[in-house]
């Protein structure tokens, strides 16, 4: 009997320690702040990522995968933001401006979305014109490539676009 307890205990270990090998913890990276000023209204501010994480199917490919990859980092997306009152220019890596429709503005706090005409896809863009740190988001309820979610947000910092 004993061996018995013995040889489960053993079988409860290895399937426990298995399932163990095949899950991952998330892990958690430190990056320094960037220092923070007030937005300037009236000027086109170029924002650069500082912090990016993302969820989306692992392979690159049109057949569904089994598994998604959640990945964090430092970002490498660089905005150019244009305020007006009741829309705001988004132009990401120096492509044609989209208009995010203005649905919240306060004194301190700006926050637009962009609905996608062809998938329901929703891009957002908070700016705090305090510090002038902005979050960007955007989720793909199902990638019409692959019928998968995806999301992606990005913390980045601002600062008024330089006169030629």
């Amino acid at each position: 009997m004993r061996n018995s307890w013995l040889s489960v205990l053993y079988f409860c270990f290895a399937v426990s320690a298995g399932s163990a090998q095949t899950a991952q913890t998330a892990s958690s990276q430190t990056f320094p702040l960037p220092k923070s000023h007030v937005w300037e209204p009236k000027t086109a501010q170029i924002c650069s990522s500082v912090g990016r994480v993302g969820i989306r199917q692992v392979k690159e490919t049109p057949e569904p995968s089994e598994y998604f990859l959640v990945e964090a980092g430092r970002g490498d997306s660089r905005l150019e933001i244009t305020l007006g009152e009741r829309e705001v220019l988004v132009s990401v890596d120096g492509a044609k401006p989209e208009k995010y429709k203005v649905v919240a503005n306060t004194v301190g706090v700006l926050t637009a979305v962009l609905i996608g005409e062809i998938e329901p896809s929703v891009s957002s863009i908070s700016i705090d014109k305090v510090t002038s740190y902005v979050i960007w988001s955007t989720i793909e309820p199902r990638d019409f490539t692959r019928d998968v979610p995806r999301h992606a947000a990005a913390l980045l910092t601002c600062s008024p676009a330089s006169k030629p």
